[in-house]
């Protein structure tokens, strides 16, 4: 009777032993469920993030639009944003009015748009290094998508030499003619706080999602919308057309 009982759970193991292992139609079919699964939610994963970089994108710019209004106000030096469009860099440098050294009242060095002193381009002095003269780039899937920007008439008196009698000294060579790109018109940001009325519009990569970075003139306020969609933005823009 022992040995009949031994010999019973040996079986028994055995059978459970080979019933652990899957076969090999198992796996695949496992397998194909996970990439099924997988196909289903990577969309709404990738909406998620895509949207996720949108906004962050939003505020990234709207930081620098402050800090660089900030900077302009610290320096006493007009500063410029451009932006690569269809792309995901942009850059802030100075832009020379002709006017700083008669601002300041004193005799100091006058910069160009690379931050180069004017009539030296072996120098590498910069206002900020923190903040000028560096391209910078906005999150993956983000890109700028266009923008607005109203008449600015300080921007042609600055060029005018019949309005400006300093417009000779003006020197605003960029970084951005050395990065192969389509650049934005600048945004400007001056001394006295105010800025180019403008509104930047960045998108997802397939242009279907935006938002809008607005910068107030007179105060030099930014401030970012919500999320948009492609139809939504076309809707604005067909109503502006109508006002």
């Amino acid at each position: 009777m022992a040995m009949s009982y031994q010999l019973n759970t040996r079986y028994v193991s055995q059978r459970l032993y080979r019933r652990r292992a899957f076969t090999l139609f198992e796996l695949l079919i496992v397998a194909a469920i996970v990439v099924i699964i997988g196909a289903l939610v990577y969309p709404a994963i990738a909406n998620s993030t895509g949207t996720q970089n949108l906004i962050r994108s939003g505020d990234i710019l709207r930081t620098h639009f402050a800090r660089s209004r900030n900077e302009a106000m610290r320096s006493g030096q007009t500063l410029a944003l451009r932006y690569e469009l269809g792309g995901r860099q942009f850059i802030i440098e100075p832009w020379t009015t002709g006017d700083e050294q008669l601002e300041a009242n004193i005799d100091s060095p006058i910069f160009n748009a690379m931050g180069l002193v004017a009539g030296d381009e072996s120098s590498d002095r910069t206002i900020s290094n923190r903040l000028l003269g560096k391209l910078k780039g906005l999150p993956d899937q983000v890109q700028f998508a266009g923008g607005l920007k109203q008449f600015d008439d300080r921007e042609v008196v600055m060029t005018d030499p019949t309005l400006n009698p300093n417009s000779a000294q003006i020197d605003n060579t960029s970084m951005a003619d050395m990065v192969s790109a389509n650049w934005s018109e600048p945004v400007l940001f001056y001394p006295d706080g105010s800025t180019s009325q403008t509104e930047v519009r960045l998108a997802s990569d397939d242009l279907q999602i935006f938002v809008l970075v607005r910068i107030r003139g007179l105060t030099g306020v930014a401030y970012v919308t919500g999320v948009m969609s492609q139809q939504e933005v076309s809707a604005l823009d067909l109503e502006r057309l109508n006002q």
